[in-house]
């Protein structure tokens, strides 16, 4: 089973996309993959500048096979041009070395819809955690987004279960974020919205997974 984002690497056999924070050292003689970005949350109590220099030399890393999680926050104090600022950097770096990225996106999407237009940018950009209503589903299909649920699809919202219904399954990611939920239960919750196996869904995002990231 895919994880396409987690910040608790799971014993088992899934593939785990670890999130890493450019705040940390990252791991030396590690064989897991990750993702690495600029989280909207720390650019204020960090050095922004000096972490995406460091980002850009993670970029290069086969380890690193995302970037982010990044993106824009309109419920936090830090004006959100900047935020803007840094996350065009981000994109920028993830086109330069065709990686997708990991979105976070609270109250904000019609910015990213903007930048992802203005962009013409051909790498996927997954919006993690996805909790969007069903217009907003359709107005981001219509700009080829993928979309990741986590565990607030569990607490079985009807606006989320009839977002799922109707993304196309080649869009589809899930994930356990920060919690300690194991993926199993994702997969299993969502076959059943979907009304597949839970072995046909996860064929279906291995495939996702192996289309996006290049990983044969």
């Amino acid at each position: 089973m895919v994880n396409i984002h987690t910040h608790h690497q799971q014993p088992g056999g899934s593939i785990q996309l670890i999130n890493h924070l450019l705040q940390h050292a990252f791991p030396e003689h590690s064989d897991a993959s990750y993702s690495s970005g600029l989280h909207p949350w720390h650019i204020r109590d960090t050095d922004s500048n000096a972490l995406l220099e460091k980002l850009e030399l993670l970029a290069a890393q086969n380890q690193i096979m995302a970037i982010g999680e990044c993106g824009l926050d309109r419920t936090i104090e830090t004006p959100l041009q900047l935020q803007e600022e840094l996350f065009i950097q981000q994109v920028e770096l993830a086109e330069r070395y065709q990686k997708p990225l990991i979105l976070h996106v609270v109250k904000s999407y019609p910015d990213i819809i903007r930048i992802k237009k203005s962009r013409k940018s051909s790498i996927p950009w997954i919006l993690h955690a996805y909790q969007g209503n069903q217009q907003t589903t359709q107005q981001l299909l219509a700009h080829d987004f993928y979309f990741s649920f986590g565990t607030q699809l569990l607490r079985k919202p009807q606006k989320l279960q009839n977002s799922l219904r109707q993304i196309p399954l080649e869009k589809l990611f899930f994930e356990t974020d920060d919690s300690t939920e194991k993926i199993e239960t994702i997969y299993i919750f969502a076959a059943q919205i979907l009304g597949l196996t839970v072995t046909a869904l996860q064929e279906l995002v291995f495939n996702n997974y192996q289309r996006i990231f290049g990983n044969d």
